[in-house]
């Protein structure tokens, strides 16, 4: 008797269920039972059984040593800072996040050449603290050993201060000659560097002359991963246990789904997605991607169909259209002062597209 009035559905209550429904259409521009639309930009997800393990790419956090064999005074210990880069000796700042280590000592390789300087002609040029020798082979009184001061000058007998920070060896060697041909018939003078500060060289070129650092062009950097954030699946929506779970090499969207206890009846299996990470534009964060799986609601029962996650995906199960058309029917019914405290209830059955009123 109680079945047979639960299926039974008087005239006034038909009515009353196509005036809730009629006035929740004029409240919003949504229909009731709408489907759930796509979150753009969307892609399709390949299906794949068993699909290639994902690089590693550096995340927020990651610790690695920078390794240079040639040059061990540039090693250096870094840590990903919380945008996404790293602070590197003669670089500067380097964008590193969602890239592979290959990836980073490519960039570090090409910058390095660059800042030694493309080909051409190179000189060093003198800076302060370097040490030179001003040798006179037939008059050998005026022998000189001389540390640039730190203004950059030299003091030499006869011809007293000299401005050598900037010059190479040759032009201070030519310009020596010029001012002591005031005094010795044949100024004869070469000037040798003992010692230097930096390796700033001017490479002159057809189009001019710029300024580089000797010795870069061929180094050869390192990275070598300390530590790094443990990749993980992160499962949301209608399944029994929301949260994060351990990814492994060839985890499934079915097996992520049953180590979060499963997809619940509430939820639409037709319409998961997947949030991926993807390659931002460079030098800009990570971007991500909404993958649309286009599965069918019988999926389970189809292991051919199932797709292979990676490390850091978002699994997202949306609940039903059904559920969301009870939920605001439900919803309408509170709202509605003569109906507050009624014994009306919408009652939907999943198995089927038929709804009750009770």
């Amino acid at each position: 008797m109680i079945a047979q009035s639960v299926r039974m559905v008087a005239p006034a209550a038909r009515a009353l269920l196509a005036a809730l429904a009629l006035a929740g259409a004029g409240c919003s521009s949504t229909p009731l039972a709408a489907p759930n639309p796509p979150t753009a930009p969307a892609q399709v997800l390949p299906v794949a059984a068993a699909a290639p393990l994902a690089a590693y790419v550096f995340a927020v956090g990651d610790e690695f040593d920078l390794r240079v064999p040639d040059a061990p005074q540039f090693d250096q210990s870094l840590k990903v800072r919380p945008d996404g880069k790293v602070s590197l000796a003669l670089i500067g700042s380097l964008y590193v996040q969602g890239r592979t280590p290959e990836d980073v000592e490519s960039e570090l390789r090409e910058r390095l050449h660059t800042l030694g300087g493309v080909p051409g002609v190179r000189d060093y040029l003198l800076q302060p603290n370097d040490e030179i020798e001003v040798k006179f082979p037939y008059t050998p009184q005026f022998n000189e050993l001389q540390k640039l001061r730190p203004d950059g000058k030299i003091s030499l007998q006869l011809v007293g201060t000299v401005d050598a920070q900037g010059l190479s060896p040759d032009e201070l060697q030519a310009q020596l000659k010029s001012r002591y041909a005031r005094f010795l018939r044949t100024p004869e003078l070469t000037v040798i560097v003992r010692s230097v500060t930096t390796q700033n060289i001017r490479v002159s070129t057809a189009n001019g002359s710029l300024v580089g650092r000797a010795g870069l062009g061929a180094l050869q950097p390192t990275l070598i991963v300390r530590s790094y954030q443990a990749p993980q699946v992160f499962v949301a929506g209608e399944v029994g246990k929301p949260g994060v779970i351990a990814y492994r090499p060839g985890l499934t969207l079915l097996q992520a789904l049953a180590e979060s206890g499963g997809a619940l009846v509430t939820g639409d299996a037709s319409h998961i997605a997947v949030l991926r990470r993807g390659a931002g534009a460079p030098g800009q964060p990570d971007a991500v991607v909404v993958l649309r799986l286009d599965l069918p609601k019988d999926y389970a029962r189809q292991p051919d169909r199932d797709v292979a996650l990676q490390p850091f995906d978002v699994v997202v199960l949306p609940r039903s259209d059904l559920v969301l058309a009870g939920d605001r029917i439900n919803q309408y019914l509170g709202l509605l002062p003569p109906l507050k405290n009624s014994s009306f209830g919408f009652v939907y059955d999943l198995s089927s597209s038929t709804s009750i009123i009770r």
